[in-house]
């Protein structure tokens, strides 16, 4: 699916979009598939049809779709209510001072067991983004932890 998504977009087949057309042509920009809005460099397609823009994102798990303003569009509600629990199964789990590996880590490390997460926020290094901890000891990469 990800070649198809770079062939669409290579070749400007978006301009054949049937409901572009039904537009009369007015089109007021691209929705672009990235990891972040601010992460130009990740971005995987930009479409006119918000539908292809879609089906790019369901490709490439980790991906959203933005409108040309800059904002989330899909998934719906990707962003979870917070706070919520987390399982950790790895021993040493980094805690950074930040959201994003660009953070100095603490020195400490999670270990394995259940944490709370009570913020969440987008940041280098991390697919899924990272949460941070309710004990205040910092941010943890949410890749490596299981929602429950």
């Amino acid at each position: 699916m990800q070649n198809l998504c770079n062939i669409i977009e290579r070749w400007n087949l978006t301009q054949y979009n049937a409901s572009a057309q039904n537009q009369g042509g007015n089109i007021s920009g691209w929705y672009r598939v990235r990891k972040s809005w601010q992460n130009a460099a990740s971005q995987k397609g930009a479409f006119h049809d918000l539908s292809y823009a879609k089906q790019c994102a369901d490709a490439n798990p980790g991906y959203t779709v933005f409108d040309p303003a800059g904002k989330a569009v899909y998934p719906v509600n990707q962003t979870a209510s917070v706070p919520y629990a987390v399982r950790v199964s790895i021993n040493d789990l980094n805690i950074r001072k930040g959201p994003g590996t660009n953070y100095g880590k603490t020195g400490y490390y999670t270990g394995r067991g259940v944490f709370t997460i009570v913020a969440e926020s987008a940041g280098a290094g991390s697919v899924k983004g990272w949460g941070k901890l309710k004990s205040g000891a910092g941010w943890i990469a949410l890749d490596f932890a299981a929602r429950i």
